[in-house]
């Protein structure tokens, strides 16, 4: 993969995540870099990050999972009121060979992120998280 900007990559989106997916309280998205075709997850939450401890909460315990997952988190970015946090994260390589076997890896990701943003969102409410 090609050496980008991933902060500045990151911010563009959690930008995005504000005003186009700011119906979604939270969620996760798969990004296809068309310069190389390469596949990314990205992990947004729409929940007031700067003025809220629980979305601070949630993002820390997302960013944290990602350390135990086989993913790695390429950049973390706020939007610029600071309302809208994103998380990039990329794959860690995996033996598919297959365009098919590649998109099934990045769907499974995909899934394990939306648990893992709704299972943080949960705990950090119930105040069970320590940081």
């Amino acid at each position: 993969m090609p050496q980008r900007n991933w902060s500045e990559f990151t911010a563009a989106f959690a930008t995005y995540a504000r005003s186009k997916l700011a119906t979604n309280e939270r969620g996760t998205l798969l990004i296809r870099c068309t310069g190389d075709g390469t596949m990314l997850a990205a992990v947004y939450g729409n929940d007031n990050y700067r003025a809220s401890t629980r979305a601070r909460q949630e993002a820390y315990l997302v960013r944290q999972r990602l350390r135990e997952m086989s993913a790695s988190e390429l950049g973390f970015a706020l939007s610029p009121d600071g309302y809208t946090w994103a998380v990039l994260v990329q794959a860690r390589q995996q033996p598919y060979q297959t365009p098919a076997g590649k998109l099934f890896q990045m769907e499974m990701l995909k899934e394990a992120l939306e648990d893992t943003v709704q299972v943080a969102w949960q705990t950090a409410g119930t105040g069970n998280a320590t940081r």
